[in-house]
């Protein structure tokens, strides 16, 4: 099985703590703080090989420029199966909370959505298996890794969002002229939000999908956001809604 790798502070100390099967951790010689000692405690009560390496040897294991000096060998990111993230919301006790990404392109945008995810109570996140980012180290790093605590499922959106509405979940779609706006739309209840592209949005198969579409309001020059900040704003509208409206 090939090796992939876990890079940054943060992202290493929650794949340890999420019990994340890790061979061995490589750590910038002279480095310091409380998460790097968090690091080493967690490396030893694992029995984890922790290996004191210079610059030019670190930059050789990592993948990405961002590692922030600790870089973790672990096994290759696992995706769930729909019916695994549905198993996770039963065993909450809440209602289904997914977010469906309609080929979101940009590393940094999925890792960002998916930390916001984890923070809203997000119980999975499903992403295309094509023309999309995937997880790599790039995006657990910007999720600061929260992508070992949120489900991801690869799968084909539309077909996905048939199995979700087949299960009871209704399906609400992320979209500049929808059907209302995201603060009077009722986004209670097993649901499945559906954000689109940068730039594009969602595909018409999707949007045609989605059982109604909501949109954010905007007062400014600029008649949209960032698909990452976005989609902070519905998951944490859906949260309100549950939290607050009963």
């Amino acid at each position: 099985m090939n090796e992939a790798t876990v890079e940054g502070r943060q992202p290493v100390l929650e794949a340890l703590k999420a019990g994340k099967k890790i061979k061995k951790i490589y750590v910038a010689e002279g480095s310091r703080g409380d998460t790097i000692r968090d690091i080493l405690e967690h490396a030893e009560n694992l029995g984890i090989e922790v290996v004191w390496a210079d610059k030019r040897d670190l930059k050789k294991v990592a993948k990405t420029s961002e590692h922030q000096g600790v870089v973790a060998l672990a096994e290759p990111f696992e995706y769930v199966g729909l019916g695994d993230i549905l198993d996770r919301a039963k065993e909450t006790g809440r209602d289904p909370f997914v977010l469906a990404l309609d080929q979101i392109q940009d590393p940094q945008n999925l890792g960002s959505i998916v930390r916001t995810a984890e923070a809203s109570g997000v119980h999975g996140v499903v992403i295309p298996k094509k023309r999309a980012a995937q997880i790599t180290p790039t995006v657990v790093k910007a999720s600061a890794g929260a992508v070992y605590y949120v489900p991801v499922s690869q799968h084909n959106i539309a077909l996905a969002l048939d199995f979700f509405r087949e299960r009871g979940l209704k399906i609400v779609g992320a979209d500049k002229d929808g059907d209302a706006v995201c603060y009077e739309a009722d986004l209670k209840g097993p649901l499945v939000l559906v954000i689109g592209s940068e730039g594009k949005g969602m595909r018409n198969l999707v949007g045609k999908k989605c059982d109604v579409l909501v949109s954010i309001p905007m007062l400014g020059n600029i008649n949209s956001l960032n698909a990452a900040n976005a989609a902070a704003v519905l998951m944490y509208e859906v949260l309100r809604q549950r939290m607050f409206e009963g």
